[in-house]
């Protein structure tokens, strides 16, 4: 089954409130509706070709004032961690699964921009929604996001730029437990929608077996967290890099910050 998001944006539908909200929502997880011209705006497909690859982590490289492609690596996957956001956002508020496929989405950049904040496009936003046996449904949702999508880039880039796949992987970790530990548990959330929120991260994060993210025996994320620290006062356990670029700043929670200011 599936929601006619697509059709709905060139209909009178459009102005359904309930689908206005939704698009708000996914906006502001840096979704987009417009196409945007840049040296950086790239079909997703294209990042599975290593010469492709390479020359848009140099461009990144450039354009961020990286020190060395390592660094642009990392912060590349640091941005594109929102779409994974986007996606689980999407499958626990409402029950639906978007279409993540390479040639589905696009990664979008507008150029007045100071900041590279690189925004998502989904050519088609026609979602399949969850009717029943939700655990199952879930299950496919996260091979689907992360085994199929997410894991084949982090392999390449870390191939081509030497790049640990620890730092890659704790870049979408970061960006997951934001989602689910602040966004998903604000005050104007209903209580299924929190309690989903609860179950949903539980499983990500814990008890997803390895091969849903790619060829791991073993889930690749749930070293990043630790149940017993809160949000709040978690620090990450890889550097990111963020301060070997053009803004020379760390992470409120980068490691080698915190050992500093400890």
């Amino acid at each position: 089954m599936y929601s006619i998001w697509k059709r709905a944006m060139h209909t009178e539908g459009s102005r359904n409130l309930k689908l206005d909200l939704k698009m708000d929502q996914l906006r502001s997880l840096r979704l987009t509706t417009e196409r945007m011209h840049s040296e950086l705006s790239i079909e997703t497909t294209l990042l599975l070709d290593e010469q492709h690859l390479k020359e848009y982590v140099d461009t990144i490289r450039q354009r961020i004032g990286a020190a060395n492609e390592k660094v642009a690596a990392s912060l590349f996957m640091k941005r594109y961690a929102f779409l994974p956001a986007i996606y689980l956002y999407a499958m626990t508020s409402w029950n639906e699964r978007l279409n993540v496929s390479y040639e589905n989405v696009s990664i979008e950049t507008d150029n007045s921009k100071e900041i590279w904040l690189p925004n998502f496009h989904f050519h088609n936003l026609e979602t399949e929604i969850s009717r029943s046996n939700r655990e199952k449904w879930r299950t496919t949702c996260i091979e689907s996001l992360f085994k199929e999508h997410v894991s084949p880039i982090i392999e390449l880039l870390s191939h081509i730029t030497k790049v640990s796949k620890l730092i890659l992987w704790e870049n979408v970790v970061v960006y997951i437990s934001w989602l689910y530990e602040k966004v998903l548990l604000e005050d104007r959330n209903s209580k299924e929608i929190v309690s989903r929120a609860k179950e949903d991260f539980h499983f990500i994060i814990s008890h997803a077996p390895g091969n849903l993210f790619g060829d791991y025996g073993v889930n690749p994320i749930s070293r990043f967290y630790k149940e017993d620290i809160d949000y709040d006062s978690r620090r990450r356990s890889t550097c990111c890099y963020s301060h070997l670029t053009t803004n020379k700043q760390y992470c409120s929670t980068c490691p080698h910050f915190c050992k500093r200011r400890a």
